[in-house]
């Protein structure tokens, strides 16, 4: 990595550490961080010449996004991170920006109810009747790859087995990228990369946990935690994550637990990326070479 891209990538991490980390670590409330997170959010680029248009799915308000005057042969249902309590349209419409720079596919971002508010299976519901309602809609599953970043992960992959179980149509893909999918919080990499992850800290996940698990649910319940479900008969998986991530274990036994299942994972951990580095991009390489591995997998289901 030439010295220009190192400095980048080096300066990233402290400021992001000192700005959100450090606020995450602090026992601040859902609506005190909400309020941290708009300006930070304003300082991902956007690309405005792509096409935006305001839609709502069984009840949520979406974000469609694509490039002005193409016809688009894959559609990319996102789920958003934010430790299932955090983040929206606002926070990563920059990120979905860069999917469809990429990948050349249209973007279906949604803005799913957020814990202590909703708490779990509410956004779960509400995403699975928003995927069954694009699919009355005409869109083909063929058409359709699943993907969700940190917690939207976890939501991605637990709508994917919730479908199965209903035998209804699935996805011809799944992104997880830097999926956080065991609450029960019993990775290693929580430890030995407690320092090292320049974004996320164990105790953002712990509030998240407190948030959205109530006396009606349990944390080993399959579409709580899908890390420790029946991981047979999903549609191929693309999973990646940053080497410091404190979630780098979950990345890692899913890809385990998936090849055991007799399913096909890729997993890709890009050497020295914290967590959610793929929101970076325009800065960090590694991160640009994840999208660009990214579109290469929406073109493989596609095809």
């Amino acid at each position: 990595m030439p010295k220009t891209s190192q400095f980048r990538t080096f300066a990233i991490e402290k400021i992001l550490k000192a700005t959100l980390k450090f606020p995450s670590e602090q026992g601040l409330s859902a609506i005190t961080l909400r309020k941290l997170l708009v300006p930070a959010s304003k300082l991902l680029p956007v690309n405005r010449s792509l096409h935006f248009k305001k839609l709502h799915l069984a009840g949520m308000s979406c974000e469609e996004i694509k490039i002005r005057n193409e016809a688009p042969t894959q559609m990319i249902f996102h789920i958003h991170g934010g430790a299932f309590f955090l983040g929206g349209l606002d926070s990563h419409r920059g990120l979905m920006s860069d999917l469809v720079t990429y990948t050349k596919a249209q973007v279906l971002h949604l803005d799913y109810p957020l814990a202590p508010e909703h708490p779990f299976p509410y956004a779960l519901d509400l995403l699975f009747a928003a995927y069954l309602e694009i699919l009355q809609q005409g869109i083909e599953p063929k058409d359709i790859t699943l993907s969700g970043d940190s917690c939207g992960g976890n939501l991605a992959l637990a709508l994917c087995l919730k479908l199965r179980d209903e035998k209804l149509p699935l996805p011809s893909g799944l992104i997880l990228m830097s999926p956080w999918l065991d609450l029960s919080l019993s990775g290693e990499s929580l430890k030995f990369n407690a320092k090292q992850d320049a974004l996320l800290s164990e105790q953002l996940l712990k509030q998240g946990i407190e948030y959205y698990i109530t006396d009606d649910s349990s944390i080993d319940e399959p579409y709580v935690s899908p890390l420790f479900a029946n991981l047979s008969g999903l549609p191929e998986i693309l999973i990646q994550v940053g080497s410091k991530e404190i979630l780098l274990d979950d990345a890692k036994r899913l890809k385990e637990y998936v090849d055991q299942a007799g399913g096909k994972a890729t997993l890709s951990i890009y050497p020295g990326m914290w967590h959610n580095f793929h929101m970076f991009n325009h800065w960090v390489e590694q991160a640009k070479q994840a999208l660009v591995d990214i579109a290469r997998f929406v073109d493989h289901v596609d095809r």
